[in-house]
């Protein structure tokens, strides 16, 4: 499985930052034969790397997926690069159809095919870590078209299991569309593929879904930052 998608937007303090790293996204990774691979492929890309690994998935929660609809932003805590198969293996197909996975452009990008692949597997589309409100304009441009969005607000993955603190990217985004956001917290990821590996091996996972979360107009950014981050901190509890 590749690498799970990072959302972090803002940038970081650092004596020495690195340099951003740009690509486009590959648009005709939202063609119908690009859908139609995707929905055929789901069982073997998808489906078959949970079941191997997830053991045993324990799901609560799991009736806040019925009755959602597209477009609507997904949002996890992100330990694992595994993370990315757990969410995308519990939604409905009518959303799983219809979902962009936002992915960091400097881990799963630098290398051309294998930013194809990912492209063309499980839709995802690079983001500049650090690039600001324009690195946004891809996934606000799906929102928009009603696709849906997968997106870690941590911005990278926690090494010690604890959430982090969100970032403002998905809050923008929830509140400049104006879509509901879907809150799921994943125990155990980091056991299945632990920052650092290569291999994955099983182990138990738990996934627990919260309810929809809808922001009336003019909500203050910081307010729906704080409101995404104590949900999936509650269904942490």
């Amino acid at each position: 499985m590749s690498d799970a998608p990072d959302a972090r937007i803002e940038t970081s303090e650092q004596t020495a930052p690195a340099p951003l790293v740009h690509v486009e996204p590959h648009r005709w990774a939202l063609s119908w034969w690009a859908r139609l691979y995707r929905r055929a492929a789901r069982r073997w890309n998808v489906t078959r790397h949970v079941r191997q690994f997830c053991q045993p998935l324990t799901l609560k929660g799991t009736e806040n997926l019925q009755g959602i609809d597209n477009p609507l932003l997904v949002i996890a805590n992100h330990t694992s690069h595994f993370d990315t198969a757990i969410v995308l293996s519990l939604l409905p197909m009518r959303i799983y159809n219809r979902t962009a996975i936002a992915a960091a452009a400097d881990r799963m990008y630098r290398e051309r095919l294998k930013g194809m692949l990912n492209s063309l597997k499980y839709n995802s589309f690079p983001i500049t870590r650090g690039g600001g409100r324009e690195a946004l304009a891809y996934s606000q441009w799906l929102l928009h078209n009603k696709w849906s969005l997968v997106i870690f607000p941590e911005g990278k993955r926690s090494r010690t299991g604890e959430l982090q603190p969100f970032h403002i990217g998905p809050s923008l985004l929830a509140l400049n569309e104006n879509v509901p956001v879907l809150p799921m917290y994943i125990k155990g990821a980091a056991d299945i593929l632990p920052p650092g590996t290569q291999t994955s091996r099983p182990a138990p996972v738990q996934v627990r879904v919260g309810p929809l979360l809808e922001f009336t107009p003019g909500t203050p950014i910081p307010d729906c930052k704080q409101q995404m981050e104590d949900a999936v901190r509650a269904l942490a509890g």
